[in-house]
């Protein structure tokens, strides 16, 4: 019990920093398709997920989270950008045993095709379009693993290879991530803590002697969940059909102030699932809601489930993720 209060005082803490802190960098790091939320779950608990959803997804998040994949588990995401962009991403996990589990990750923006124009032209003509197209993109590549050291403790980390590619001009990198999951078996009171995108810098369009080198999109979380409504190990006991969870997200990055996300979980008969949430602090993509169902189907359990992000001055993206459990 000690533990518990102490880390949710050390949670209250990094909270209080996150809001007092006003000093924003914001386009100081590149690759910045890594801050796209995978996984319509997470995104529509307003992205307050790494200490309460342990799907495949997970791996996205908080790697040791996905030691919730009880055997096999795979899903895909997709998500309409804005500015006609397209987001996708998959991932697969097996559990092999008192090992651990192991996931393969994949992500992939795709910009499209854009049209080629100069700079100036000869003829001092305003329309300096070719006639001619080219893309470009970004992938990211994962394995991760996941142990239960305890009952109540896992430990995971992911190495990631990172590629940005845009006309001729491209970058790559690998990065690492590393997380940790408590649960404390009172009243689904789980915390999570996790750091990504260790990495160095990348370079682009290096010059004679001068390389300018910009950092990756180093995140730090800190997040707790409790279950308030439930059959068992919850606040209140309101039988087999109701229950609902609280999650909370504390939120350090190396270009912007901190953060913190909030959002919660309704499901209903284990078939119906409801989320919001809200992140504070962004000027964009606040408020987040979504809907899930789930069913047994030839010995597996299928879920398919979708967020909408609310979106003020771009486009609002929907996202929509198809999970299956063996």
């Amino acid at each position: 019990m000690k533990r518990f209060i102490l880390c949710g005082f050390f949670l209250v803490c990094v909270v209080s920093g996150a809001q007092s802190q006003t000093f924003n960098k914001g386009g100081r790091t590149a690759m910045q398709f890594l801050k796209i939320g995978v996984g319509a779950r997470q995104v529509a608990v307003g992205e307050a997920c790494i200490a309460s959803v342990q799907d495949i997804n997970a791996v996205f998040w908080n790697p040791a989270a996905i030691s919730g994949v009880r055997n096999a588990e795979a899903s895909f995401s997709y998500a309409s950008w804005f500015a006609d962009l397209s987001y996708m991403a998959g991932a697969v996990g097996y559990r092999w045993g008192d090992v651990g589990t192991f996931a393969l990750s994949y992500a992939s923006l795709d910009y499209g095709k854009l049209d080629e124009a100069l700079v100036s032209i000869s003829g001092g003509g305003s329309d300096t379009r070719t006639g001619n197209t080219f893309s470009g993109g970004d992938v990211l590549l994962g394995l991760s693993f996941s142990r239960e050291f305890t009952n109540n403790l896992s430990i995971g980390g992911t190495a990631k290879f990172i590629q940005e590619k845009l006309f001729i001009y491209g970058e790559r990198l690998f990065a690492f991530d590393v997380g940790t999951f408590y649960d404390t078996h009172f009243k689904g009171v789980r915390i999570a803590m996790a750091a990504q995108n260790f990495a160095g810098s990348v370079k682009w369009l290096a010059v004679s002697d001068r390389e300018e080198g910009y950092d990756i999109p180093l995140v730090f979380r800190i997040g707790a969940s409790a279950n308030l409504l439930g059959v068992e190990n919850a606040f209140l006991d309101v039988g087999e059909l109701h229950r609902l969870s609280v999650n909370l997200d504390a939120i350090h990055t190396n270009d912007y102030a901190g953060r913190f996300h909030l959002g919660g979980e309704y499901e209903f008969s284990g078939f119906l699932s409801l989320r919001g949430g809200y992140k504070f602090n962004y000027e964009e993509g606040n408020l987040s809601f979504g809907i899930g169902v789930q069913q047994e189907v030839s010995g597996m359990h299928v879920r398919l489930d979708y967020a909408y992000v609310r979106f003020t001055y771009l486009e609002s993206p929907h996202r929509i993720t198809l999970s299956v459990a063996f």
